[in-house]
């Protein structure tokens, strides 16, 4: 269970980080996930006023994706803005696609173990709407709040350079669970926090990440801590353990950049 003052100890402590950097405010792309509406809830809590939604609809975006970002804003009062990817990611698509190099097939995204069909050009979007983020942010001295969860990070599920890049990360330390937790103290609509996870990338619901992690949050995160401390793993199916630890060991270094010292 998470604590009671976990909310305004996140709120306080972007508050901090966004002062330690002389910014002004901070700004959340809102996807409709839970990730997203939560960190937006608490990017609205920290800065009333100074304090963005931006809603980056593209190829891979449904309908409900947006119809629940601005359920999360109005909810929270968040001001918002859209700008629409498409025509950018499908013109970077092309272009990259033109481009006369062989394509070596694979079956899991870069440092991870998890499926992927084309990870070379599904990254295409993730990287293009960070870019996006960056630019409002650099354009009001506001930091780029981050969205990935503690549990996303452990099994890799994030691009590098693309959701991966941001200023904070004020869910970096909670798992998957702890974040519908989190959602419930916030007042996050309960229609959004019951939505089943999705990468948001291929224009309908396929890539949930259930399904591609090959295991369940509520699995997944208790097999993590009982690792972490040392706990019996026998409660587990043991192909449960399997995976989980076949994910963690995939993506344990991703986010290290190999540097060569003198």
């Amino acid at each position: 269970m998470i604590d009671d003052n976990l909310e305004e100890d996140i709120v306080e402590w972007i508050q901090d980080k966004v002062e330690e950097r002389d910014a002004d405010g901070v700004v959340i792309g809102l996807s409709g996930g839970i990730d997203s509406s939560v960190a937006g809830a608490l990017g609205k809590k920290a800065f009333p006023e100074n304090s963005l939604g931006v809603l980056l609809p593209a190829d891979g975006t449904i309908t409900k994706d947006v119809e629940y970002a601005n359920m999360i804003a109005d909810e929270f009062d968040l001001d918002t803005i859209k700008v629409n990817m498409e025509d950018a990611n499908n013109a970077l698509v092309d272009t990259f696609e033109s481009i006369d190099i062989e394509k070596t097939e694979r079956k899991h995204w870069p440092q991870t173990q998890i499926p992927t069909p084309d990870p070379a050009s599904q990254n295409i979007q993730t990287r293009l709407r960070m870019m996006t983020l960056y630019y409002i942010a650099e354009k009001k001295n506001y930091l780029v709040l981050g969205t990935s969860n503690k549990s996303e990070i452990l099994a890799g599920y994030y691009t590098l350079h693309g959701d991966g890049a941001t200023d904070l990360r004020p869910m970096g330390d909670l798992y998957k669970t702890e974040v519908w937790e989190l959602a419930e103290q916030l007042g996050v609509p309960q229609e959004i926090i019951d939505r089943p996870p999705t990468g948001g990338c291929r224009g309908d619901e396929t890539d949930r990440d259930e399904k591609e992690f090959g295991l369940d949050y509520e699995t997944l995160d208790a097999i993590h801590e009982t690792i972490h401390e040392g706990g019996d793993l026998t409660q587990f199916d043991q192909d449960d353990v399997n995976r989980a630890v076949e994910l963690f060991a995939a993506a344990r270094d991703k986010e290290q950049t190999p540097t060569f010292t003198v």
